[in-house]
């Protein structure tokens, strides 16, 4: 078995705009890692079809890893958080 790289339960930081076409940057935990799509915990509102860049490494910050992705589900929950699920689009290393 091999190991993931990134794993489950890491803390990342997502950036990009809300529902309400607002920039904002919050920190989350990711859910669940795939090959071309994972999902974390979001308490700011997003929608589907928006971009985000979510970045893998923010304690790292000389190993930097974004991430660019299109937002494909959004499931509301009691809480008050989403669970927010994305599709990779691209990758980068230092944001610009």
């Amino acid at each position: 078995m091999t190991q993931q790289a990134i794993p489950a339960d890491v803390e990342i930081i997502v950036t990009g705009k809300d529902m309400f076409g607002a920039s904002f940057c919050e920190k989350t935990r990711l859910i669940n890692l795939a090959k071309d799509k994972f999902s974390f915990s979001l308490f700011r509102p997003v929608s589907e079809k928006r971009s985000l860049r979510v970045n893998f490494h923010p304690d790292r910050p000389h190993q930097s890893y974004w991430v660019n992705g299109v937002v494909f589900n959004v499931r509301h929950r009691l809480d008050g958080m989403q669970t927010v699920e994305v599709r990779v689009s691209g990758r980068k290393g230092q944001p610009t």
